[in-house]
């Protein structure tokens, strides 16, 4: 199975630092944010990796690159540790790098990966967030069993629910999907995590629904929407994750592993 990372945002809640360095590269301890998905993604078996990005992110890419001056200095000193650092995150996986040339919406971020797409269920993540380590085994784990559409989510406080994308739920299956409901019209506490495996009918789904009239967003909450009358959508319950997405959000990670030691109890 591909992954498709979503990380073409400008980042304008972390401006001034975001204009040249990307959110997903801001170190949360001794590691960029992204890498920590990297590696969820490899545990999980999945090393065929998309990334949607945009043209003033070009530094993800070059991550993700052999840099040769480097790695021939660090040879040449014998800092080995060092050059195991640098390799561990090109080599951990394959990767291809697709642009999103306008800022359209995260449907139409994913539109721009569609051509590499040929299996017919992919995993689409959000890469200013930090999962928990075992999330995206524990999707795989449920696809195995079932194949069919996936979406994660978690709990948050009832007042926090207008600002995220929540679900309703009948069983196991997902019925309902709301942008940003008014905490009196949320039908429930669980949001969608930003973490889902989908069927490639999604795209065409992406096609067929109009953006948004405020915005002229092509969101991809709208296409789930859509899906939800097609086909019955699997939820699966996670641990809530750590949204690096402001500076405050993105400090605190920062305290939590200074404090404890890791990110995730």
């Amino acid at each position: 199975m591909k992954a498709v990372i979503v990380a073409a945002w400008f980042g304008t809640r972390m401006l001034p630092i975001t204009k040249t360095v990307p959110k997903e590269m801001l170190p949360v301890w001794d590691k960029p944010i992204i890498q920590y998905t990297i590696e969820w993604l490899v545990a999980a078996w999945i090393t065929d990796i998309i990334m949607v990005t945009s043209h003033q992110k070009k530094a993800l890419e070059d991550y993700f690159d052999k840099n040769y001056e480097l790695e021939d200095i660090l040879q040449k000193k014998g800092k080995f540790d060092l050059l195991a650092l640098i390799n561990k995150p090109k080599t951990m996986a394959t990767y291809t790098f697709v642009k999103q040339l306008e800022m359209l919406g995260t449907g139409h971020a994913l539109m721009q990966a569609q051509h590499l797409i040929s299996d017919d269920y992919f995993m689409v993540i959000f890469a200013d967030t930090i999962y928990p380590p075992e999330a995206f085994i524990e999707m795989m784990k449920v696809f195995t069993i079932a194949p069919s559409p996936i979406v994660a989510i978690h709990q948050v406080p009832k007042e926090d629910v207008y600002k995220y994308g929540v679900v309703q739920l009948a069983w196991d299956k997902i019925i309902d999907f709301v942008e940003k409901p008014k905490v009196e019209d949320a039908p429930s506490n669980l949001i969608w995590n930003g973490a889902a495996i989908l069927p490639k009918r999604i795209f065409s789904l992406l096609q067929e629904i109009e953006s948004d009239h405020r915005s002229w967003e092509l969101n991809l909450p709208d296409a789930i929407k859509a899906l939800i009358k097609e086909v019955p959508i699997t939820w699966l319950s996670l641990r809530p994750y750590l949204d690096t997405g402001s500076l405050t959000w993105w400090l605190e990670a920062n305290a939590k592993f200074l404090k404890n030691g890791k990110l995730f109890d």
